[in-house]
């Protein structure tokens, strides 16, 4: 018995290993500064057409597409609405309002976009392109995993406060 568990001890810390070298660099969907050429994202899918490049400001926060059970799911993980502010290239115009898809389920990994009021407030260069299906999407932009590190600790950072604010109101309401 004691050499099952060994075995199953050392099963498992393989798989963890190989796991963790598999494991895909997180991205982003947006960048903080304009891009180069050479920014932009070069895993764009072959069926990406009509690519617009431009400085946009987020309208809302990034909404998750799944039912409570995932009913409807479709590869494409969160929408929103984007509004462009500057076009570097592509046919948009500045004001016109799109709405974006982001984030794709069989992609396995992590990845940052605007959550926080201060993130929202932001301008960011976004690359925006359109499926076979008709819909929009935002490219994804390789990050480190220090980058994908601070933005997860602002996110953590502005929920906690918020957690607080709503135990707080909730605690004054009750007296």
């Amino acid at each position: 018995m004691k050499a099952f568990k060994l075995a199953l001890a050392l099963i498992a810390i393989v798989s963890l290993a190989v796991k963790a070298a598999a494991e895909l660099p997180p991205v982003a969907y947006f960048l903080e500064q304009t891009p180069g050429a050479t920014d932009v994202p070069a895993n764009l899918p072959d069926n990406a057409k009509e690519v617009v490049v431009a400085k946009v400001h987020f309208k809302m926060r990034p909404v998750w597409m799944g039912g409570r059970h995932c009913e409807g799911c479709t590869n494409d993980i969160f929408f929103t609405r984007v509004e462009v502010v500057a076009v570097t290239r592509g046919s948009a115009e500045i004001g016109q309002t799109f709405d974006v898809r982001m984030g794709l389920r069989n992609d396995n990994r992590k990845f940052a976009f605007p959550r926080t009021p201060d993130q929202l407030g932001r301008e960011y260069t976004v690359v925006i392109y359109s499926s076979d299906d008709g819909l929009l999407r935002l490219a994804s932009f390789p990050i480190s995993a220090e980058q994908y590190a601070q933005w997860d600790d602002d996110n953590r950072s502005f929920e906690r406060e918020r957690m607080k604010e709503l135990y707080r109101d909730n605690r004054d309401k009750s007296r």
